[in-house]
């Protein structure tokens, strides 16, 4: 169900729309289009018009994410109050927690996702649930990746496509432990890994291991990510695992 609010309708005006669009297959085609149109690579030769192309870029992102996420959350426009009501409802918080990666290559908040990640995000979460955050964990030791494999948190689930390309998914409500794993053997790591963590100037010297309820390894990070973005994965697991029984 298409959003109707007065941002939902200025986004679709960025992505060449008239109005919000209709369907997530509307807005998919919208984005597709706008984001060739104004790829900055298209303007290699004109630094100036290369600079606009960032920018306008960057808007249409924005603009796709946002219409995404109001497509499965439509805004409810407030009923005009009667006449002589001095009191209105206060807007309910958005307590969802976040996940904060400081910029870290290779992670994106749904705010920045970029158009590779999107399309992963339309193939795989439907409403109620929402994509928040994605890491590309395809990287190799390079800050770019292709997102061949990748972890992706959303409102209810983890997803993870692992390097057989095989999609991995696990419910919050089957979280378990979560834990740190020092891989420093007598206060050192492993030749090849310390060789990655030269090549890529990042920080590996924990894996991250996510469990299941019963107890079962569902899936660990170990050296296609930096220590700082498996704490803010770690920050933001313990904030979704279930209550305890």
């Amino acid at each position: 169900m298409p959003c109707v609010c007065p941002q939902c309708t200025s986004h679709a005006q960025t992505l060449g729309l008239d109005a919000p669009p209709a369907s997530r297959a509307v807005l998919r085609k919208a984005f597709k289009a706008t984001a060739k149109l104004w790829h900055p690579d298209r303007f290699e030769a004109d630094p100036a018009k290369r600079l606009q192309a960032e920018e306008k870029f960057k808007m249409i992102q924005a603009a796709s994410a946002a219409l995404l996420e109001h497509f499965e959350n439509p805004v409810e426009l407030p009923m005009e109050p009667p006449a002589g009501d001095l009191f209105t409802q206060p807007a309910r918080a958005d307590d969802e927690p976040r996940i904060h990666f400081h910029g870290a290559h290779g992670c994106y908040t749904e705010e920045d996702f970029p158009p590779a990640a999107l399309e992963i995000v339309w193939r795989h979460v439907h409403e109620p649930d929402r994509a928040l955050a994605m890491v590309d964990l395809s990287r190799h030791g390079s800050p770019l990746g292709d997102l061949s494999q990748f972890i992706l948190f959303t409102r209810q689930a983890i997803y993870v496509r692992d390097m057989h390309g095989i999609l991995l998914l696990l419910w919050y409500d089957d979280l378990g432990e979560v834990r740190f794993v020092d891989r420093r053997r007598q206060g050192k790591l492993p030749l090849w890994h310390r060789f990655i963590e030269r090549i890529s100037g990042t920080e590996q010297k924990y894996s991250l291991q996510i469990y299941r309820r019963d107890g079962s390894l569902f899936y660990s990070i170990a050296d296609r990510a930096d220590d700082s973005v498996k704490g803010a994965i770690y920050n933001f697991l313990q904030q979704k695992r279930p209550a305890p029984h």
